[in-house]
């Protein structure tokens, strides 16, 4: 009778791991795309837009705005010194950026219908997600994507790297 128990003990805890292990797998994970939008009131992100591009680092769009005031002002003042060896100013004004790099690019066309269809995230997502990956923390995404619209329909698409930059 015993055994008959230790067997059933062993044959449930059995079927919970297999179970476990069949909704793991069927809860696939997607990709996540942020539509970047130079009018965002959040954040702010510089250079040129093309297939070229290596890295895209974003801004929060606040500070960013601050420290370009200074900036300005610091020149006119002449007091503003930029070192390009340490990308660093003396302003010492910290601009929080969140910098991604490149994995792939290419040029697609979709129509507006086509991009809501797409697992779409916002800013607030890729504060708060896009570093989980990379410091090993439980994600629910497979790959993270930026797209920018560059005419209508079409849009330069990139497959970013997870950030650990966070200045």
């Amino acid at each position: 009778m015993k055994n008959l128990k230790k067997m059933n003990v062993i044959k449930i805890v059995l079927l919970i791991m297999l179970s476990h292990s069949i909704i793991s797998f069927s809860q696939k994970k997607e990709d996540v795309y942020l539509v970047l939008n130079n009018a965002d009131l959040d954040y702010y992100i510089a250079g040129n837009f093309d297939l070229n591009r290596t890295y895209i680092t974003i801004y929060n769009r606040e500070e960013y705005q601050y420290h370009q005031k200074k900036v300005e002002e610091a020149k006119k003042n002449g007091s503003y010194h930029f070192d390009p060896a340490s990308g660093r100013d003396n302003l010492n004004i910290k601009v929080r950026k969140l910098t991604f790099e490149v994995l792939a690019a290419e040029r697609l066309k979709a129509s507006s219908c086509d991009i809501d269809r797409l697992n779409l995230v916002d800013y607030e997502w890729i504060l708060n997600n896009s570093w989980k990956k990379i410091a090993k923390q439980d994600y629910d995404f497979k790959d993270i994507y930026f797209l920018k619209k560059i005419d209508d329909n079409e849009y330069v698409s990139y497959k970013v790297g997870i950030t650990i930059v966070d200045h």
